[in-house]
């Protein structure tokens, strides 16, 4: 019983270590335009995708008022910001904490430390994070094994990721792609025992 809890302690610390080193990622904040169409707030955002701005959710926002960015809470057509309400007209700046895809997530919670990290300096040798993830497939939502996809894109760098599922999440493959030709090749740290 003592180390079966002891397990669920050491899991609980590791997800916390992830969700820290995730929580300092670069990119990690997107920009957008508010717009109001027919009444309705969206988000025009860097990449020229259209949003409605309730999709945002609990993300944290910022808004640009008086020449500095301030938290703000985007309401349908207002804004409030400290006590402040105020009406949006359109055109006002903001900047949104994104999300990690929930399919890479679930990927990431299930690596190892050592290949987590290995994960996230891989991806950062191609000059993205996580939060340039625009699409993701794990196929080990819907089995065991087999491959996911991911694909990763910035201004200036693009990246796919196929990720072969090894029995029990050990021996995995990851491959990585680069839209200037470089590759490459990463294996999970655990080995089937569990051990590096």
């Amino acid at each position: 019983m003592e180390r079966t809890e002891e397990k669920k302690q050491t899991k609980e610390t590791g997800t916390v270590m992830k969700r820290k080193q995730l929580f300092s990622e670069k990119n990690k904040w997107g920009r957008g335009t508010l717009m109001i169409e027919d009444g309705i707030c969206l988000v025009e955002n860097d990449e020229g995708d259209i949003l409605l701005a309730d999709s945002l959710g609990n993300a944290d926002v910022l808004m640009k008022r008086g020449g500095r960015w301030q938290p703000a809470r985007i309401c349908g057509g207002a804004a409030e910001i400290g006590a402040d309400t105020i009406p949006l007209l359109g055109g006002e700046e903001i900047r949104y904490e994104k999300a990690v895809k929930r399919p890479l997530l679930t990927l990431l919670d299930s690596l190892d430390d050592e290949t987590f990290l290995l994960f996230l300096s891989h991806l950062h040798g191609f000059g993205l994070s996580v939060y340039d993830c625009v699409f993701s497939y794990n196929q080990a939502l819907f089995s065991g094994e087999g491959v996911s996809f991911y694909h990763f894109s910035a201004d200036d760098a693009q990246c796919a990721l196929q990720h072969h599922r090894g029995s029990s999440g050990k021996h995995d493959r990851f491959e990585w792609t680069a839209s200037d030709g470089r590759r490459s090749i990463m294996y999970s740290a655990a080995k089937q025992d569990g051990t590096a």
